[in-house]
């Protein structure tokens, strides 16, 4: 086989390239395109980008978004006073509640970090150094496993 220069091979392909026809679209295309764009412009004018609504209905729709926002400012007042007496109404019987419970909290936190410290941070680098060494005899049994029943070895 003998070498072939890039350029002889660059032209060669691009006389080969252009002696073909161009492809022709298929003859149901142009009917399918033309009836998405019939139905694309037959769509209602509520479905369409709001800048081409009628200009009735985006003043309309101006009214009735300053209207909620009014009654949103207006509203906000009482909405907050109506939570403010929700919550302290149920949060009066649990303030007490809250002191016994955070002390329960604190005892418990107290026994678990004695237990952690007197018995299993010891033992944590030994089984830290056990799941390690676990996790390489499955990478390398599964590794003979591959080259024994498949009968590939893995690329370098």
């Amino acid at each position: 086989m003998r070498p072939v220069n890039q350029e002889t091979l660059a032209t060669v392909v691009d006389t080969e390239l252009r002696q073909l026809r161009t492809p022709l679209a298929p003859p149901t295309l142009l009917p399918r395109v033309m009836a998405a764009v019939q139905g694309w412009a037959r769509r209602p004018w509520y479905t369409r980008r709001w800048f081409t609504w009628p200009l009735l209905w985006q003043a309309a729709s101006i009214a009735v978004l300053c209207l909620v926002g009014a009654g949103g400012v207006m509203l906000l007042p009482s909405v907050e006073g109506v939570a403010t007496r929700i919550a302290t109404v149920y949060t009066a019987g649990a303030t007490g509640d809250a002191v016994g419970l955070a002390e329960r909290a604190e005892v418990t936190m107290n026994v678990v970090v004695i237990l952690w410290r007197a018995i299993l941070e010891p033992f944590v680098f030994y089984a830290f150094a056990f799941i390690a060494l676990m996790c390489l005899a499955c990478a390398a049994f599964g590794a003979a496993l591959s080259r024994v029943i498949f009968g590939r070895t893995v690329p370098l």
